[in-house]
Parts: C-alpha cells; structure tokens; sequence
C-alpha cells in the first residue's frame, strides 16, 4: 500500500505506517464501520458478535427486526478474532454442523425479493479450496425449479450466483481465496453480476435477471433447503444483505474503513497492487499494470523515469516490439480529488539475443534433439560452422532438406526467437522439456508446426502461413497471438485466460484462421481483434468466452466432424463496430450475451442446415437475425425479453421452448417472413410486440401456449395452426392480410385464435382472406365481402399436413357475422362442415353448398350446417348451385334453426340467349313449367327486397316450357336488373 503525495516522490511505506500517516497527518478522517454499512440501507446486516449475542440470537442492525437464530453455535466456544483493529469481533464455522437462520424473524419474507442484490461479508476461509462453502445463501430448492441464490466460497475462488433449471447459472466468480481474512461482495446492479474481494473487481457478468425471489430461508454458514448441506468451514464476521446494488465506489468505502478505518471520501488513492519488473527479448512486448483502492474517480498517468508518456493514462502500460531504448523504470501516479499516490519503480531490462542458429540436416549428424549446450545439432548462421544450441540463441526451422521434423525438446530451452518458416517440413515439437523465457515465436510457410507438450514462454506468437497445432496449452502465457493470410491456430484443446489474437483470414483450406481439432470441449477466454473477415471453425466443439472487436465479418464453420457440430459463445463483449456474422455450418450454442452481442444494425446469417441456439442472456440480443431455408434458430431457456429482428426464409424454422413457471416472452424485434417459417412455441406464451411483415406466412405444428401477436401485422401468406395451439390478438394486434388461416387437427373445442385481447373482441376477415380446418375462435368473427370461410379440409404446407379432414366445425365463442362466401362441404352420409356460434349468426354474402359425398342428392336430405343461439338475416347474394339437382330444391325455411333439407322442386326456368335490337332487350331460356305462367319483375338495385321489384309483363311458357321476353330499354333508368318468377 502506498500514501498520498503532494511532491512527486517513491517513498515505500509500512502497511503500519500507511495507517499511522493517513490517520494522522493526511486529510482522510477515521470512520466506523458499522455506521458505514448502515448509511447504504443494508436490508439485513449481522455483525456476528457472540461478545454481544450471548444467547441464541444473531442481532440485525437493520432495523428491519429479522434476527437470526444460531444453530449449534455458542458464545465462549464459536468467538474467534475479527479482520482488523476496527473489526474485532468474528464466529467461526466448522464447516459440519455450524449455520446462522435467517427465517424465523418478524419479517423473513422482506428477505425475499427479486432484481439488484448486494451479498457482503468478510471472510477467512479454513481451506480455501473448499467445494460449495456457503457463507450467505438460500436454496439450492427443488420445490422451486432449483432456485438458488449464493455468495460462497468454490474451488478456490469466490462467486456469487443464482441458479435455477430455466435458466442454469448466472453470476460472477473471481478472486484467490487465502486463509488471510478477505473481504468479498457480490452484486447485481440490474445489467451486471460483480465480484470484488478487498475492494478490487475481480469478476464480472451480464445478465438481465438478478436475484430471484423464491420462498426459501436465508442461512448463514449454509444453504438452506436441498442446499444445507453446503457448510462453510473458516470465519465470517459483518454480513450484509442489500435489495440494491452497492457501487464500486460503496464498497471501496466498506473495504477502507473496516480494514483501515478511514473516511474514503476523504482519502487519496491507495495501490492495492503495485506495477512489477518485467524482462524480455527484442522484439517481444510487456504490461506493466497497477490496481488501486478509491471511492472517487481516479487518473493515472505513467513515466518513464522521470518522464511522462504522452497518452499513457491507463491502469496498464503496454511496450510492443521492444528495443534497447525501452530500458528504464516505469512509474505511475494516480489521483483523486482529494491527492495523489506514486507508484514504486518497475523495471524493464531487454535480455540480450545470442546467436542465429539453423536447424541443420540428419546428414551432418542431426539427432532430433534440441538441448542446452550439448547436442550439436544447429549451423551457426554466422559461420556456417555445426555447433550447439545455448540459452537466448535465436533459432530457424526450415525447409532443409532431410532435416529431422520429430524435434525432442530434452531440456527447459530458453530462445531468444524461434521462427519456423517451412513449407515442406512439418516439424513437431514434443518431449518432457518446455520453451520457457520470453521468447518470441514465427510462423511462416504452409507447413503445420505441432507443439504436443506444454510450454510456459511469454513472448508474442505471429503466424502468417500454414497452421500451428497449439497442444497441451502451449500458448498459455504468451503475450498475444498474430494469424495472418489465411494462416490457422488450433487450440488443440487448450484453455487460455483472456489470451489477445489478432486475426484475420479463412484458415487454411478455408477451415478457419482460429480452429480447434482435439476433443476437449476447450473453454477459451480469448480478447480478439479482428484485422480482416476471419472465419472460426474446428472438427471438435470448443467454446468462446471473452470480447471481440474490430469491423469486419466472422463466419463460423464447424466442421461436420466435430463434436456433435456444435459450439457455444458465453459471456462475449462482442463490440459495435463488428460487422455481420455468419453461420455458415454446424450449430453455435449463444449464452450470457444479451446487452454485448454488438451493432443492432448488424446481420447474423444463420445458414441452410445449420443451427443458432439461445440459452441464456435477456434483454438483448439486438441484431438481425436472417434465418435462410432448412436453417434453424432456437430460444431454448427462459427469456423474458428477446429483441432481435428476425428475416425467415421459406422453410426456415423458428423455435423456442424451455422455460419454466409457464412465463410470456416478449419478442421485441421486427419479424419479416419471406416464405412459410416453420414455428415451434411451448413451455410459455411468446408475445410478438412488433410487426410482422412479408410475403410469407408459417407453420405452428409442434408444443403448446399461445403466441400472442401486438401489432397491426401485414404478412400475406398463411397462419396455419395446430390443434393445441393458439394465436391471441391483444390490443391492436390483427392479420389482415394472411391467407389461408387454417385450422389444423380434429378438434373443434381445440381454440386455435384468441381475439378477446382486441378492444372490439373480434377477428374480422378482410376480402381476399380465407378461414378454414377445425377449431374454436374465443371472440367474435366478422367475415367482410370477398372472405371465404370453408370448415374442414386438407391443408399442406412445406411438407407438414397439420389438417386432413373432409368435412369440420369452426366454433366461435361470441358472434358471427357473414358477409363473404360461406363454403360448406355436405356429405350424403348426413357428415358435412358446421359454423357454429355461441352466440348469434347473421346471415349474408353467398352460401356456397359443395356435395362431395359422389352421390346426388335426394329429397329429404338434411343438413345442420350452422349452429348458434339466435339466427338473422339472409344470404343476400343467395345459394350456390341455386338447387340441388334436377326437380330438387333448396328448403331454406330451416336456416333459422341452422339447418338446410333438399325438396322436390318445380322445374326451374334456364336462361339461355340475350341480346338487344331496336331499343329492346330480348331474352329467352327454357324448363319452365310447360303452360304455365310467369311473370317478369325490374329493378335498378339488385338489392332491393324482392316484393319491391316493378312488374313489367305477364306470359305464358310454351308446350315444350320455354320462354321469349321482349321488353322496351329505358334510357332514363342507369341500369337494370330483371327476374323470371314463376307463380
């Protein structure tokens, strides 16, 4: 730790006399802790004292009177000493049987809550490797799908989490427990999880949920319900809970005064890490880096001896392509309002390059060996002489002939560089020894270098021709890694920790410039900067964690051969000036991504045959999504907002499922469908917010719930719906513009659309639009002029038949309203298509009777092809075909009961000729009833009431029943209409 300065000087301090000095002659002010806490309205807050709590009582100083009640824990027998002068008091857990419950207070359902959170204590674990010691936590419960909320200790690291079944584990982890006293936190601010320890962020996550609330106890020590036996062995003292998120600069302030007790408002920067000496070759680069305590804004600013770098204002300093001139120490300052604090002096020594050797030729005794000082087995490239390799000689691999490719690696090497530029050659480096020091490493040919044993050199790694084979974590402390023209880095299964590459390029054979080949489902933490379009790929999974900058394409392209063709992007900071990606093939898990997945106006390609899947990460996802034919994209978790746009091609799928507690998603994002999509919605209700638009339409075949549409959507293709599914208009919600609607199943209770979320309660068909299949309609149905309603039918779509039935009911729960073209299929069997209505029906538009039993009919058949409550009104554009057949009529006086039976009719005029000579129209036909009369009526509007048609001749059919009408045209009458009624 260092003090504050006024005069800029590199004085050391004592952590006793930082203390002393800061207390006494500095400007920062002594504070207490327990006052600190309380300020930032901690909703329970235990300070785990048994010197007070001699009972069986935890005291909470919230105010909130939730007290905690200590199980096997005593006072005289649990004390234990507290973290620092200002925190004396502590309780020690053993691990086995030793818990604080939090649910028995006056109020332990305020401890339930969901949203930003703030777990806080300090800490001094007994082992700190322990698995799942629990030092604040509720759950793990599997009455609550699992539901889990945790700060604890795990595996040699610090984490606060939520985890239930929907949505897997969120949080953050982070930290290097120690058997030291620590102080840990972990928040929630509502966008990230954050993990400090003494102060220092040292993990960090997005995520869009937070706390969950759950009825479950909170424990101290433990976890409570399935996860009581999570027992934290070691000592805790000040515990805290908090419904808000505490800032950095909050919990500086906590750190400052319970370790140091000081005022942070008052007190300059503190250095919690110091910059270190560093060494390297030419060439190569170093970080010097500096971390630092202050609950206000801080500067920094860097030297070089006594000199300023210009820019240099970051809590890293980072030197590339060193040279001698780089020699010097290397400072910072840092700042707040309230002073200063300088940095001790950090180092940089250039290590001297020895010799250029070459690799020589088995013919001039070459063994494969590459050792220290022994084996000679190099050309001196100064000399030409045969010699021996010594530490910080720098060595080329080429593509001398019969030189040995198996290179054994005997000894810990220490090179000064190394390249390898081979084309023939493909040279492998293994053995029991390691490249060690700060070597730098080159890659050039179209050769593949492969590094099978483990090598721990710092340098930087450029790979600009063929492929380097990166076995067993070769590459884990390299400085970064360059792949240029088309080169390739396979990970080989390694893991790497925040490893810089800059990359661009397809890979070799277009496979891919970062590639991974070995079978280890590698976790790689990469920060990549893309320098050109890159292409990702491998024939094993490997998953990517990290950041991504840089404008330019990725495509992504698992090879058919990987595992399961799959791998998953967790938790990337992908940045706005990265362009579009590509999945070009395979299937690519996405998880944690929400608010980073880059440039909204972006595109994400997901490529025929290929696979997107979304597990987890809400409120995001802001991109344009462009699904093309046989392409799939899937919301596989619990999402509660997804805002990516969405292009479907025809055939491409859409799906989403897996969420529990029966939840409706919001898809925010604009949806344009190309051709008939494929859907697929269970597990919840899927709220569509925006429109929907295009010339195609989709398939809803498969699972459940209702996919609930919000905008006035303008898609003109179909809406086919399967039976146990249904499309719900809220608002304004309509689909005006598609057809067919189409009802699949047998069901016709099954409701297929719900319109009573509409203002008006009511699907109104507009003229060109068609209903059919089978299925209930919740509301109200208005068929417009030019619909058509046909119950019943085969519908086929993209290979899926979701309705296949000669004949069906479409039920509606309110009224129905007919205006267009009403088409029923009758059955002579007596089956034939119902509307049904459980309210009223008003007749209108034309009735359209289709017989397609093969059989004519006959006199007596009936048919109740409507049913509601009340029936009114006539179809005004009337009945087709006009009778049954020859001598059979339409008994249409059963239509108010929603029937319709076939009679023996009279014979029915035919219309034959019509013409108009001299002024006159003059028409004539036949069938009429042989001598019979008739009478000839006009109109103007056809559709004026039949009994306010103007007779305008009485005639008499011929023997053989036909008629001649001749009839003087009006010129003043616009138009005009005539009929033939037979008395």
């Amino acid at each position: 730790m260092k003090k504050a300065n006024t005069p800029r000087s590199l004085n050391v301090w004592s952590v006793s006399l930082l203390v002393l000095v800061l207390m006494g002659v500095s400007n920062a002010q002594a504070a207490d802790y327990q006052s600190t806490v309380l300020n930032d309205t901690p909703l329970a807050y235990y300070p785990l004292n048994l010197d007070v709590d001699t009972g069986a009582i935890a005291t909470d100083l919230s105010g909130n009177n939730n007290p905690g009640y200590y199980t096997n824990i005593f006072s005289g027998f649990n004390n234990a000493v507290g973290p620092s002068p200002y925190i004396t008091n502590a309780i020690n857990f053993d691990g086995l049987s030793e818990f604080v419950d939090l649910g028995n207070g006056s109020n332990p359902g305020l401890l339930n809550f969901s949203g930003p959170i703030t777990m806080e204590a300090w800490v001094q674990p007994a082992n700190p490797s322990q698995n799942l010691g629990d030092i604040l936590a509720k759950g793990y419960s599997p009455t609550n799908g699992d539901d889990e909320i945790a700060l604890r200790l795990n595996s040699s690291r610090f984490e606060g989490v939520t985890f239930s079944d929907a949505r897997g584990t969120q949080g953050a982890v982070g930290g290097v427990p120690t058997t030291d006293w620590q102080y840990v936190v972990s928040t929630y601010d509502g966008t990230n999880w954050d993990t400090y320890v003494n102060g220092l962020l040292v993990g960090q996550n997005s995520d869009t949920v937070g706390a969950i609330n759950f009825p479950i106890q909170w424990r101290i020590g433990s976890g409570s319900d399935a996860g009581a036996n999570r027992l934290f062995a070691g000592n805790l003292s000040q515990v805290a809970l908090y419904n808000h998120s505490l800032t950095s600069a909050q919990v500086v302030t906590h750190y400052l005064t319970g370790e140091y007790g000081l005022d942070a408002s008052t007190t300059p920067p503190i250095i919690a890490m110091e910059p270190q000496s560093q060494s390297n070759f030419i060439g190569s680069s170093v970080t010097f880096s500096v971390s630092v305590l202050s609950a206000l804004p801080t500067t920094n600013q860097w030297f070089k001896g006594s000199n300023p770098l210009l820019g240099q204002t970051n809590a890293t300093l980072t030197l590339t392509n060193l040279q001698a001139s780089d020699e010097a120490n290397y400072s910072v300052i840092v700042g707040n309002s309230n002073g200063t604090t300088n940095s001790t002096s950090a180092a940089f020594t250039l290590l001297a390059s020895g010799n250029s050797l070459q690799w020589s030729s088995a013919d001039v005794g070459n063994n494969g060996t590459w050792d220290v000082a022994s084996s000679a087995n190099w050309i001196d490239l100064a000399n030409s002489q045969q010699t021996v390799f010594n530490n910080a000689d720098q060595v080329l691999f080429d593509d001398t002939v019969d030189a040995p490719t198996a290179v054994t690696i005997a000894s810990t090497v220490l090179p000064s560089t190394i390249t390898v530029n081979s084309s023939t050659n493909n040279y492998t480096f293994s053995s029991s020894g390691a490249i060690s020091g700060g070597t730098s490493l080159v890659k050039k040919g179209s050769s593949t270098l492969t590094i099978v044993d483990p090598a721990n050199f710092t340098g930087p790694v450029a790979i600009s021709g063929g492929t380097i084979y990166a076995g067993n974590n070769s590459f884990r402390s390299v400085a970064s890694v360059t792949v240029t023209n088309n080169a390739t880095l396979d990970f080989a299964g390694g893991t790497y920790n925040n490893l810089p590459i800059l990359v661009s390029g397809t890979g070799v054979n277009g496979l891919g410039a970062l590639f991974n080949s070995f079978d280890d489902f590698p976790s790689e933490t990469l920060a990549i900067t893309l320098a050109g379009d890159t292409v990702f790929g491998g024939t094993n999974r490997w998953d990517l964690f990290g950041s991504i900058t840089g404008p330019h394409k990725i495509t992504v392209n698992w090879s058919d051969t990987a595992d399961g063709n799959y791998g998953e992007w967790n938790t990337i900071n992908i940045a706005t000036n990265v362009g579009d990606i590509e999945l070009a093939n395979g299937k690519l898990g996405i998880k944690n991504m929400g608010p980073t997945f880059g440039n909204p106006s972006a595109n994400f390609i997901v490529d025929s045959g290929t696979e997107l899947d979304f597990w987890s990460g809400d409120a995001g996802y802001a991109r344009n999504f462009h699904v093309l034919n046989n392409g799939v994209m899937q919301i596989l978790a619990g999402f509660t907002d997804f805002n990516g746009s969405l292009t479907l091609e025809n055939g491409a799928r859409f799906n989403a499922y897996g969420a529990s507690g029966n939840p409706t998603e919001s898809i925010n994002g604009a949806i344009t469908l190309n051709g008939v999509a494929h859907i697929v919605l269970g597990d919840g209700n899927f709220s569509f917010t925006n429109v929907i638009s295009g010339p195609g339409g989709f398939v809803w075949d498969a699972y459940n719930h209702s996919m609930i549409f919000q905008a006035a959507n303008t898609y003109a293709g179909p809406t086919i719906i399967a039976q146990g599914m249904a499309v719900a208009l809220s608002g304004n919600g309509s689909i005006s513009h598609s057809t067919p609607i189409f009802f699949g199943g047998s069901d016709s209770t099954s409701v297929h659309f719900d319109v009573s979320g509409r203002a008006d309660q009511t699907l109104t068909l507009a003229s060109g639009q068609t209903l059919g299949g089978i299925g209930a309609i919740t509301g109200n149905l208005v068929a417009s002029g030019g619909s058509i309603i046909a119950p019943g039918g085969t519908n086929t779509t993209i290979g899926i038949t979701v309705g296949a039935n000669p004949t069906g009911t479409i039920s509606v729960s309110g009224n129905v309203t007919l205006g267009g073209t009403t088409t029923i299929k009758l059955d002579g069997s007596g089956s034939n298509d119902v509307v049904q209505a459980g309210g009223s029906i008003t007749y209108g538009g034309t009735l359209n009777l289709v017989n397609i039993s093969g059989a004519p009919y006959s006199a007596g058949d009936t048919f109740q092809i409507f049913s509601a409550s009340s029936f009114s009104s006539s179809f005004t554009q009337g009945i087709n075909p006009p009778n049954p057949g020859a001598g059979l009529a339409w008994d249409t006086t059963q239509l108010n009961a929603g029937n319709i039976s076939v009679v023996t009719g009279t014979s029915q005029p035919v219309l034959g000729n019509v013409s108009v000579s001299g002024g006159n129209i003059i028409f004539s036909g036949s069938n009429g009833p042989a001598g019979s009369n008739y009478v000839v009526l006009t109109s103007t509007n056809l559709t004026t009431p039949l009994a306010n048609w103007t007779p305008v001749l009485t005639n008499t059919f011929d023997s053989n029943g036909n008629f001649h009408v001749t009839n003087a045209i009006n010129p003043a009458a616009p138009r005009g209409f005539y009929l033939l009624q037979v008395p």
